[in-house]
């Protein structure tokens, strides 16, 4: 009985699992924390009520509205879906005033951009922030 139990949770990844220092084993994926932040303008002033969204992969990590300066900041977690030494996101932008074209910006984070550990978390692989300012266009 004790085989099959052995079988089945080999099966499930367990058997996969990492020593820690204190001896016991630990199942978890490393990851990184990254965020984009930045102004979003009109090539001069700022644009306030702007719908800020941060698409990484297959799916929508963060999303805000700009503030009175036109300001955002976003961010978000990946566990492993590099394409090379490149981590790709999509700035998607929604003028909710609707006087401004909406826009999507590529996001790209290199490995040489993330830096630090987290103290208490072995799993954290480090964490990168990038500066992205958006001139939307006048809508026709």
């Amino acid at each position: 009985m004790k085989k099959i139990f052995a079988c089945l949770l080999g099966l499930l990844g367990f058997a996969g699992c990492d020593d820690i220092v204190n001896g016991g084993e630990e199942y978890g994926t490393p990851y990184v924390e990254f965020s984009v932040k930045g102004t979003v303008t009109d090539g001069e002033k700022a644009i306030e009520n702007v719908e800020m969204k941060l698409h990484h992969i297959i799916w929508t990590t963060d999303s805000c509205k700009t503030d009175s300066k036109g300001q955002f900041k976003l961010s978000g977690r990946d566990y492993g879906g590099w394409d090379g030494d490149t981590l790709r996101c999509e700035l998607i932008t929604n003028d909710l005033n609707n006087k401004y074209q909406n826009d999507t910006i590529e996001v790209n984070l290199v490995r040489s951009d993330f830096s630090g550990k987290k103290k208490n978390d072995h799993w954290c692989s480090g964490s990168a922030e990038k500066t992205v300012n958006v001139a939307l266009k006048k809508r026709p």
